[in-house]
């Protein structure tokens, strides 16, 4: 079961790690939403661009869809942190008053029933969209802008793959919580914050055991 718990971590670090990576792309997004703006309003710099053969790189159209191609990028590779951190938006009208061990079997039951199908299904169909658009050469739909379209929709299935595997990964964490031996239930327990499991039930659980 240590093997379990191991596995579980890595899981959580991959997801972190790509989350983190993604975060970065923030500020290559901003200095183009910077470049775009300038270049529109400033009509010295606008013919300088123009007129320059950087133009066929970084004209006004490649410019605005990178922005929204980086955009896409930061999220979807977020998906699996903001999982981890417990940032994604939850209704808890009725599970947050529920005791530590109701909550970990709600979140079973979600994830065996809802997340992991679903997510199982996006990368499944995401992955034959992103090939599909590599087969027939996609681009994009105006002249000069970016080419290879499966690039960006590559990152649909990748940004799900991270988040399956923080699914995975808490799916042990409350396997082993609920039904683990002691040291493993306190461990699994500590790891398992962002769904409201506390310190003291953690405890109380190795009393009761």
């Amino acid at each position: 079961m240590h093997a379990l718990l191991k596995i579980s971590d890595i899981f959580d670090a991959i997801g972190r790690r790509i989350g983190q990576v993604g975060a970065w792309m923030i500020l290559p997004m901003i200095l183009i939403i910077v470049h775009d703006v300038v270049t529109r309003k400033i009509t010295v710099v606008q013919q300088f661009v123009l007129n320059s053969a950087l133009n066929d790189y970084i004209s006004p159209t490649k410019l605005q869809e990178a922005e929204w191609h980086l955009h896409a990028v930061i999220f979807l590779l977020a998906y699996g942190l903001a999982y981890l951190n417990g940032i994604h938006v939850r209704v808890d009208l009725w599970r947050e008053a529920r005791s530590d061990r109701t909550k970990a079997w709600v979140e079973v039951a979600a994830l065996l029933v809802l997340g992991i199908p679903y997510v199982c299904v996006l990368i499944w169909a995401s992955a034959n969209l992103a090939h599909t658009s590599f087969l027939q050469g996609e681009g994009s739909s105006a002249m000069t802008g970016i080419p290879h379209r499966w690039i960006i929709k590559s990152f649909v299935p990748l940004g799900a793959t991270v988040l399956l595997m923080a699914l995975l990964s808490t799916l042990i964490r409350l396997g082993l919580f609920l039904s683990g031996p002691a040291p493993l239930r306190r461990e699994a327990g500590k790891r398992l914050g962002m769904l409201g499991i506390a310190p003291a039930a953690i405890s109380e659980r190795k009393a009761e055991a």
